[in-house]
Order: structure tokens, then C-alpha cells, then sequence
């Protein structure tokens, strides 16, 4: 068997890993704490990725692998550079090659695998933590308590949904469109324009039929049918 689609997840890995190290010694632009929460986000997506192409394997993974290493590369849009962001740079370009080559096929599956969640309950499981990456982004000077209730409440609601947790769904209904609303008070004009996106689209998505499917215990087993007596 080859190894490549091991040597590929382990450069994804730790491709978020050296993001991570970047944005904790070098954060500008953005403060401290809003570059933790990037750099919090970056590093559990990784596993995220890795853990996918490695156990999952379905097709989302690469797809899923390779929006995250475009999405760290656009760091290098507004970053200094420094040893660590030419060592994150150079790993996005060898992931994404790795990624996009054959060594993945016959590896992935090409069909989606039975009882798999489906795109809009994978979807907010996803989305629900990226909310974390998401405060930071969009408040670079600094954060407030919104930011890190939102941040908070979309860890909670992820893990919850999850767990196949009804209250996760209200929490994504309800609770996270509201504090998204206060995050977005609370920031720049760009930064309340993502926020306001963010949380009508995991609203949009929680209201959804299939993100209730997901939740929904399954009805209890009927009792056999009784024979009539002879």
C-alpha cells in the first residue's frame, strides 16, 4: 500500500501547525488574542483535515483540505515575513500539490458512504467552530466579550450538534444569530459584515430539514404484531 496519502495528511498537519506557531510569534496585524483565535481555529481544522484523510475518507476531505491551506495562504496577504511563515508557506504549496495530484485516488472513496450526515449537518458542525477563527478575523484590534461569547457559544453548539443534542439546533437557531448580531456591534465595518454573514448562515442551515433530521432520536421499535388465538 502506498504511504503517500500518510506523507500527505502529515503535511497538512503540520503545515497548520507551523500557521499556528506563525500567527503566536508574529500576530500583527492583528492583536494578540484575535490572532490566538486564528491561530486556535487553524490548528484544530488541521486535525480535522488530517483526521479525515487518514480515517474518514470521503471525498469531502480533499476539498476540505485544500479551501483550508487557501484559506491560511491569504495570511500571507497582510503578514511579516519571518522563518515561520516561509516554513507555513512553502508546506501550503507542497499540501496543495500533494492534494491535487493522483496519490489520493483509489485512497478516497468516490461515493458518499452510508448513513454519512450529509452536506448541511457536516456543514454546521463545521461552521459552528469556525466561529472561533471567524471573531478573530474580524476584530484585529483586539476582542470584546461579544466576540468571545460568540466564539464560545459556536464550540458549545458544534460539540452539541455533534452529540445529536436538540438544544445545539436552537442554540444555532436562536442564541448564535443573537450573539452574532452583538460580535458584529462590536467591530469594524468589515468585521460586522462577516459576522452579520456568519450567523444568518448557520441560521439558514439550522432551520434547514436535514439539520433537524440529524438531531431527531430515532422512534422507538413497534411491538411485533400479536396473533390472533386459534
Amino acid at each position: 500500500m502506498s504511504r503517500m496519502p500518510y506523507l500527505i495528511a502529515a503535511l497538512v498537519m503540520g503545515t497548520g501547525l507551523a500557521w499556528t506557531i506563525h500567527l503566536i510569534v508574529a500576530p500583527e496585524p492583528w492583536a494578540f488574542d484575535s490572532a490566538f483565535t486564528i491561530a486556535i481555529g487553524s490548528l484544530v481544522f488541521s486535525i480535522v483535515a488530517m483526521t479525515g484523510l487518514l480515517l474518514g475518507r470521503g471525498r469531502w476531505t480533499r476539498f476540505f483540505a485544500a479551501g483550508l491551506i487557501i484559506a491560511q495562504l491569504l495570511i500571507v496577504l497582510v503578514a511579516d515575513i519571518e522563518p515561520w511563515l516561509l516554513v507555513a508557506v512553502a508546506g501550503s504549496l507542497l499540501s496543495l500539490v500533494g492534494l491535487a495530484g493522483p496519490w489520493l485516488s483509489g485512497w478516497l472513496r468516490e461515493r458518499p458512504a452510508a448513513g454519512s450526515p450529509g452536506v448541511i449537518p457536516l456543514g454546521l458542525a463545521i461552521g459552528a467552530f469556525a466561529l472561533v477563527p471567524l471573531v478573530g478575523l474580524a476584530a484585529p484590534a483586539g476582542l470584546e466579550y461579544a466576540h468571545g461569547l460568540l466564539g464560545a457559544a459556536g464550540i458549545l453548539a458544534s460539540w452539541g450538534y455533534l452529540k445529536g443534542k436538540v438544544w445545539a439546533l436552537w442554540l444555532l437557531r436562536v442564541g448564535v444569530p443573537l450573539l452574532a448580531v452583538a460580535a458584529a456591534s462590536a467591530s469594524p465595518p468589515a468585521g460586522a459584515v462577516v459576522m452579520g454573514i456568519a450567523g444568518l448562515a448557520l441560521a439558514w442551515c439550522a432551520w434547514k430539514e436535514e439539520a433537524r433530521l440529524a438531531v431527531d432520536p430515532l422512534p422507538a421499535n413497534l411491538p411485533s404484531p400479536r396473533r390472533r388465538p386459534s
